[in-house]
């Protein structure tokens, strides 16, 4: 397997900030898992699925966080902690949405 350095991992990954505009159930989805609208800056709009209940994800409206973003869809980033659950990564401080993840 050829060695890839860190810094060429996370650009490939493409990673953005983004802004949760909405929070929705996610239909027909096992355990808690709701459906995010986040805005993506110049690339418009996205949703992302997030295993998390719809109460603490709508806790999320306003808040930028940090996504992977592909071809067909786009992934919020997320810390499974076994004390905390499910702890979605954010910026320290506000940027604009879009921003590249470096």
């Amino acid at each position: 397997m050829p060695h890839v350095e860190p810094a060429q991992a996370l650009q490939e990954l493409d990673l953005v900030v983004a802004r949760v505009a909405a929070v929705e159930h996610l239909a027909g989805a096992r355990g808690h898992s709701s459906l995010l609208t986040l805005e993506l800056g110049p690339r418009g709009e996205a949703q992302a699925p997030l295993q998390l209940g719809i109460e603490e994800a709508k806790a999320l409206v306003g808040t930028q966080v940090v996504c992977a973003v592909g071809r067909e869809d786009v992934v919020v980033l997320a810390v499974h902690s076994h004390g905390s659950g499910v702890v979605v990564v954010c910026p320290a401080h506000p940027v604009e949405d879009g921003s590249p993840v470096a």
